[in-house]
């Protein structure tokens, strides 16, 4: 079947959203993509909730059996290559850069408009 069982490589794939994405949370995948999945594309959250459902499946031995190993084994292999992609730093960076941006920019506006009102009424 599956060389590694299921609820580990799940847990794994937990830890590498805590440590890339930030999600907090419990330690599932469940509850990771519930609290984190808007930050994966759409394919990958779709994959990760197969993912969850085929954890789910894993508790029963009978129904084990129903596991497609292929199709765990890509969403598993997808949702990991997603995540070890992502560099926390420079999502950091990015999100620094979104709030001062735009704050240095209206300083600027603000400053030329002061500057240009001055010229008009002859101050400068």
């Amino acid at each position: 079947m599956i060389d590694i069982s299921l609820p580990e490589t799940n847990a794994d794939l937990a830890r590498l959203m805590r440590e890339r994405l930030g999600v907090r949370g419990d330690a599932t995948l469940a509850a990771k993509m519930r609290r984190g999945g808007r930050l994966l594309p759409r394919r990958l959250r779709q994959e990760g909730a197969y993912l969850v459902q085929m954890e789910q499946l894993w508790q029963h031995p009978r129904l084990r059996r129903q596991i497609d190993v292929d199709h765990v084994a890509r969403a598993q292999a997808e949702l990991r290559a997603h995540l070890t992609a992502i560099d926390p730093r420079d999502r950091m960076i990015g999100r620094i850069l979104g709030i001062v941006a735009p704050l240095a920019f209206n300083l600027l506006l603000i400053g030329a408009l002061v500057i240009a009102w001055l010229a008009w009424t002859g101050r400068v």
